[in-house]
Formats: C-alpha cells, structure tokens, sequence
C-alpha cells in the first residue's frame, strides 16, 4: 500500500514537473516571439526604396571638411584651436563617382570611410539607394548585425531579380528621374565600393534625428583612439547634416576637449557647414542629442589613459 502511494506521489510530481516546464517553454517562446514580433514590425513598416544620388562627378551634398577657411567675421570670438589638424570631411549621401571625388579631394591619404547610416542602402550602378522609412527611422530598434545582414540580403535580391523599382518621395527627398532599372550593371554595398577605391571602411549605425546609441559610440571610440597620425575620416549619413555633424563634433571632442570649450567646439562645426545641434528645437530628440553631445565632451575632457576606458564604462561610474 505504502508502495503504491509512493509510485502515485512521483508520478504527480513529475506530471507536475513535465506541466511547469511545459508552461515555462511556453512563456519564453511567447516572450521571444514578441521580442522578434516586435522587431520584426519595425523592419516591415512603411518602407520606400529610393535613390538618394545620381551616380556624378561631385562632390556630395554638404561636403566640408575641418581644413576649410573659416570667415574671420564669423567665426568671431570662437576658439579654432586644433580643428585644422583633426582631417576629418563630412557630407551627405555617396554615389560611387562621388565618393571618388572625395578621395581625390582628400589626396594621398590612407582614408576611412564612416558611414553614420542606420537605414538599409547601397549602390546600383554607382547610384546611392537606400530603403527609405517613416522619418527615415526603418531599421529603429534593430541591431547592427541584423542591419547589414538584412542590407546585404536585400542588395542580393535585385542582383538576382535583375530588376529594380523604386520608389519617390516629395521633391528634394529623392531622385525622382528614374524609376527602374532592368540588368543592373553592379549592385554593392558602401563597404565593397569603399574598398574597391582603396578605402578602409566603418559602420556605425545610428538612428537619424537621435543620439548614438553607447554601443555604438564605444565602438566608434574604439576604432578611431589608435589612429596613424596621417589618417583622413570621412563621415556621412543621408542629408550631411545630424548624424555628420554629431561625429564630426565627437572627433573634435576627443582631441580638443581639454583646451577648447564645449560651446566652441559645437559652434566651429556649424561654421564649417554642419548643423546646429544645439538649437534647442522643442523636441525630445533633439534635447537628447544635445544632453549627449554635452555628457560625450565631458567624458572627453576627464580622459586620463587615452580612451581606454569606454564610454560605457564611463558613464556608469558617473551614474554611481
């Protein structure tokens, strides 16, 4: 009897066991599904594929580099020290005769290509493209590894429909001459250009309109510390303006921080082209941005073992 009552015992509990671990599976795989359901409703959105630039022999939109003259006039009172050194150029979105141009403004110089851009995009015939999302936001919320994965998979696509369609947006947005290609000649993406004209390449991505994300910034801190004297970055995003003059600052920042002061550094950027970060728009996004750019100088100028302390780590000690 006592025997039986033992065999019925554990077999309760191991039906219960089997039950728990059953319902727990469950919960995980509807939380995982969420979390993918989630991403996956950003990807999917309301997406355009557009052309951003014809493939010309120009320099792109809001090309400017840190080695042009500034107008005495404006520039005032503000403190230059240290800006004509950095060799650092941004602009707008690249075409593969534009990005030559670059490269041949620049000079002979070993070259780093930094592309600031979240969204998917590439190059068909030498055309920029670019899957163009609400705010130009697509891939918000997604992670670097999945963007170039899902860049790449898409590129691979029109070279194996050998057809491509695009989309317009309101004048200005995009090119709105052509609107298909049929056997396209050549379809990459902005790292196998970069590298077909000799360039070194790095991906950053970063939501457009929003501060960098601190993966992101420690990723770029730690690719560019330990840079060759001789070094040129080229930074670009879509428009040349945010995320361009976001990383051009930062680059200013790390070299500059301690002698220059944070004001000087955001207004000499402008005077070259860039956008003003500071203007203090009544959006949330932009104050964020603004907060960043300020607690980034910040991290810059308390540097004491030449960034080997992250951004990251930075910024939870200071927390504490």
């Amino acid at each position: 009897m006592k025997k039986k009552k033992i065999i019925y015992i554990i077999g309760i509990l191991i039906i219960t066991g089997t039950l728990s671990a059953a319902f727990y599976v469950e919960h995980m795989y509807k939380a995982n599904k969420s979390i993918d359901t989630k991403a996956e409703s950003i990807q999917n959105g309301k997406v355009n594929l557009v052309i951003d630039t014809e493939n010309k022999a120009v320099l792109p939109k809001n090309f400017r580099t840190t080695k042009d003259k500034i107008n005495s006039e404006k520039a005032g009172d503000v403190n230059l020290a240290g800006m004509s050194d950095l060799n650092i150029s941004g602009s707008g979105a690249l075409s593969e005769k534009g990005l030559a141009m670059i490269k041949e403004k620049i000079g002979s110089k070993s070259i780093i290509d930094v592309d600031l851009r979240q969204e998917d995009h590439g190059f068909v015939n030498g055309m920029g493209i670019s899957w163009f999302g609400d705010n130009d936001q697509a891939n918000k919320g997604i992670s670097r590894d999945q963007i170039i994965a899902d860049e790449k998979n898409k590129l691979n696509g029109i070279s194996k429909d050998k057809h491509v369609a695009f989309d317009k947006l309101p004048k200005g947005k995009s090119i709105n001459t052509i609107s298909e290609i049929n056997n396209p000649e050549s379809v990459q993406t902005e790292e196998e250009l970069a590298k077909s004209l000799g360039m070194s390449y790095l991906r950053i991505t970063v939501t457009d309109h929003e501060k960098p994300l601190d993966d992101q910034v420690d990723l770029f801190v730690g690719s560019v510390k330990n840079l060759q004297q001789d070094t040129w970055l080229h930074f670009h995003c879509r428009g040349g303006a945010g995320r361009t003059t976001t990383f051009m600052a930062m680059y200013d920042m790390m070299h500059n921080a301690k002698n220059v002061s944070f004001e000087d550094i955001m207004k000499r950027q402008t005077l070259i082209g860039g956008s003003d970060l500071l203007k203090g728009e009544d959006q949330d996004e932009s104050q964020d941005r603004s907060n960043f750019m300020e607690e980034f100088y910040n991290y810059c100028k308390d540097d004491k073992d030449e960034f080997q302390t992250s951004w990251s780590e930075w910024i939870k000690s200071n927390k504490k």
